[in-house]
């Protein structure tokens, strides 16, 4: 990592710590749930678990994702790909169906592609990508323990494309339409 991404990076965690102090949940329509969930936040990593600790006002968010697709140009052979992010849940405000949160996180991504050229051998390099995000996440229940989310915010991208080529970085708002809406279901105390 360079030092702009590890200063982007110390940036959203210290508002990690700065904004629950003046968080305003209010205790008596705090939406309550069970601590630990099935589900995930973004497309990229699906298989995932969010897990609240203690008043359920700060949580931690994990997520996993792989892929293996055929290659168009070799028969037989596949190109693979995966996925991890993470990251923290707080809660800003909170009635009794809906969770207001500021969420800072993380995914990495390593996504094979292919390098050599049909007839030639099969021959592969990965494409990485970090991404370092600070979103405003809206989890609403659906019902008691079944919750659909939304963000909004900013991304910090660091993408390195392989074949020896200098590493990209960029800055980008993001937010997702109604196809990309996370969701949990709690299903441990």
């Amino acid at each position: 990592m360079d030092r702009r991404t590890l200063g982007i990076a110390a940036a959203v965690l210290c508002l990690g710590f700065v904004l629950p102090i003046s968080a305003r949940a209010q205790d008596e329509e705090h939406a309550t749930h069970k601590s630990s969930g099935i589900g995930f936040h973004e497309t990229v990593a699906p298989l995932g678990i969010r897990h609240w600790f203690g008043s359920q006002k700060v949580g931690l968010d994990l997520g996993v994702g792989f892929s293996s697709e055929p290659s168009l140009e070799f028969p037989g052979e596949h190109l693979k790909s995966w996925a991890i992010g993470a990251g923290v849940p707080i809660v800003l405000q909170s009635w009794s169906r809906v969770h207001v949160m500021f969420r800072p996180g993380a995914t990495y991504q390593s996504q094979q592609v292919d390098a050599g050229t049909f007839p030639g051998p099969f021959v592969t390099e990965s494409e990485k990508t970090l991404n370092i995000k600070a979103e405003i996440e809206a989890e609403a229940f659906v019902l008691e323990n079944f919750s659909v989310s939304a963000s909004t915010g900013v991304a910090y991208e660091s993408f390195d494309p392989g074949f020896g080529l200098d590493k990209e970085h960029s800055f980008r708002t993001l937010g997702g339409n109604w196809t990309e809406v996370g969701f949990h279901v709690y299903v441990c105390k």
